[in-house]
């Protein structure tokens, strides 16, 4: 169950919103980006990005959420998709053909009425081929605001970028967004980049920064 402060943060987030989730578990992450997408469930185009999970599994979650996954996708709301359609290209890395996916599929929700699009990406892969340069400036070119209609939330787990020696890119990558959720051992916590400290993070997560 997320927390009330977390639940209003996703409930009131507006179209250029460029947000970062930070999780320790497979629970934590399905429970805020899930709650996310069904905020946007008949107000905007909804999008999920698998990496830690293949696309079968995402959406078996998301049934066992609530979300009637087959509807959505029969009315063209909802795609679910993995990694190597979006982020990787023959395992390189196009920072403008993905901002220009995320880009189009906005503006055309948009065209149609819709709030704009809400999406979430997993981005295990990134660190998964050690692709962390590719994964920082492609954060960065998004800005901590979008220029199209689009409400993203990138997911990272905690431990793997600690596991697999990334913890260093945290700080940086977490003042890349215009807005930080972290949910861990310690509860959750909704932060502004300008103000997260090293000791806010590693009270919620328990993971040394």
């Amino acid at each position: 169950m997320i927390s009330p402060e977390v639940a209003e943060t996703l409930r009131e987030i507006t179209p250029g919103t460029h947000a970062v989730l930070i999780y320790d578990s497979l629970e934590n992450k399905h429970d805020v980006a899930f709650n996310h997408l069904r905020y946007g469930i008949g107000e905007a185009e909804l999008a999920y990005v698998c990496s830690e999970e293949n696309p079968a599994q995402i959406r078996q979650e998301m049934k066992d959420f609530g979300m009637d996954v087959d509807a959505l996708e029969r009315k063209k709301r909802l795609s679910v998709a993995n990694y190597e359609s979006i982020y990787f290209n023959k395992g390189h890395v196009y920072i403008p053909s993905i901002i220009s996916h995320f880009s189009n599929s906005a503006s055309k929700a948009a065209k149609q009425g819709l709030t704009g699009l809400r999406a979430v990406g997993e981005m295990s892969c990134f660190v998964r081929h050690n692709k962390i340069d590719e994964m920082m400036d492609y954060e960065q070119a998004l800005h901590r605001k979008f220029s199209f209609p689009a409400m993203g939330l990138c997911a990272y787990n905690v431990l793997e970028m600690a596991s697999t020696g990334n913890i260093d890119t945290l700080m940086p990558l977490l003042r890349a967004h215009g807005t930080i959720i972290l949910t861990g051992p310690k509860g959750s916590s909704v932060l502004k980049p300008d103000r997260v400290q090293k000791q806010d993070v590693e009270q919620v997560m328990m993971v040394r920064v």
